[in-house]
């Protein structure tokens, strides 16, 4: 289903009221842990109790990374309030870090709380729990990003589609994106809107490493889609990101208008209730050929993509809840060339052996249980092929 959850942690600092004498006031409680990532991060501090009371909160350990939203500071005073919020930055060090925080009531009542977060992790910005996300790949030339969009009717900002983008190919190895009609309907018209990556969203990729779109090779190669631009028609600027240097691939141009197109086509017709999950990448073996600029790009020696979604379409749960049973998976693997014609079923095979040729690690939330016999279906009957 098409849902976008807020990554935001609580913690919970429990203030239970019990009768104590004539009144009532919280009680003392325990220390409250919580371990959030090294990246930067909102914390919610929930407060319970009399809503007559006064509180002062502070931060007396690791007040040098934890403040108060409200004030910026290490220490906030008021009148109750049921949520204090508070801004953790990034943890650039190799060790983890803990801070506490202390709030005391008007009452006398003192109340504390444990914060740990994690030591640096590469990727930690990364790692979601999106189903279409691949596992992460330590490589210094290898940027990972997400391009996120607003959909017809809405104001919330959600995932376009994520790339794992090479520097020295200027070409992506995978581009990974949810599909769903929230992002194909209503439908807006093609954009063609070639462009670098503005880096308007973080993190950057510098134009230099970037293709020049603008205009075709001009050899034979067609500026071949990852994401294609038919699955992002529910706005403009949701469709104009697809033209992004960062989302583009030299294809040989008829295999790019011939079947390559006609599988995007048929990836569309399995859209059901819950969402499709897809990822398309690259596999290269040093062919390059240069832009209008004269910046030498890779050439994709094979185009592949693995998709994944529910068996029956209309479940209403994350794939994490799913089992083996109740999911379907596919991959296909083409060379990119005018070889690749005819029937998309000669393409068709496991996503495991799409994994094994390209050393990618699909779908990393599935679950354990499940991941190994989803991966080594090999039925195209299944997905109307």
């Amino acid at each position: 289903m098409c849902r976008w959850l807020p990554a935001v942690l609580v913690l919970l600092l429990f203030a239970a009221c019990e009768k104590e004498g004539e009144g009532s006031a919280p009680v003392s409680a325990s220390f409250r842990t919580r371990t959030i990532n090294c990246e930067t991060t909102s914390v919610q501090l929930l407060l319970g109790g009399d809503a007559s009371l006064r509180c002062t909160a502070e931060v007396v350990e690791g007040a040098d990374w934890l403040t108060f939203s409200s004030t910026g500071s290490a220490r906030w005073e008021g009148d109750f309030t049921p949520v204090l919020f508070l801004h953790s930055e990034r943890n650039t060090a190799p060790e983890a870090r803990q801070a506490r925080v202390e709030v005391r009531f008007s009452d006398g009542d003192v109340r504390e709380a444990l914060l740990t977060q994690e030591a640096y992790l590469s990727s930690a910005r990364y790692d979601k729990a999106w189903a279409e996300q691949p596992a992460y790949v330590e490589s210094d030339t290898y940027i990972y990003k997400t391009y996120y969009t607003s959909l017809s009717g809405s104001s919330r900002r959600v995932r376009n589609y994520s790339v794992c983008y090479d520097t020295e190919q200027r070409v992506a190895r995978w581009v990974a994106y949810p599909l769903h009609s929230c992002y194909t309907n209503p439908s807006v018209d093609r954009t063609d809107a070639w462009s670098y990556d503005p880096n308007t969203q973080l993190p950057e990729i510098a134009q230099s490493v970037q293709q020049y779109v603008v205009g075709s090779y001009g050899t034979g190669y067609a500026r071949g889609h990852q994401c294609p631009s038919a699955d992002r028609y529910s706005t403009v600027e949701t469709n104009e990101m697809t033209f992004y240097a960062t989302n583009m691939m030299p294809q040989d141009s008829r295999f790019n208008s011939g079947l390559w197109a006609t599988l995007e086509s048929r990836v569309r017709s399995s859209m059901v209730r819950d969402t499709l999950y897809v990822v398309t990448g690259t596999s290269f073996d040093g062919r390059t050929t240069t832009d209008r600029l004269g910046n030498r790009i890779g050439v994709p020696s094979h185009c592949w993509k693995v998709l994944l979604r529910t068996r029956s379409g209309n479940t209403g749960r994350s794939i994490a809840e799913c089992s083996a049973d109740e999911l379907m998976a596919i991959g296909f693997w083409f060379e990119n060339g005018s070889s690749s014609s005819g029937d998309l079923r000669d393409y068709a095979c496991p996503v495991a052996e799409v994994e094994e040729r390209t050393g990618f690690r699909f779908f990393r939330n599935l679950p354990a249980e499940a991941a190994s016999a989803v991966k080594a279906q090999d039925n195209p009957s299944a997905w109307n092929l």
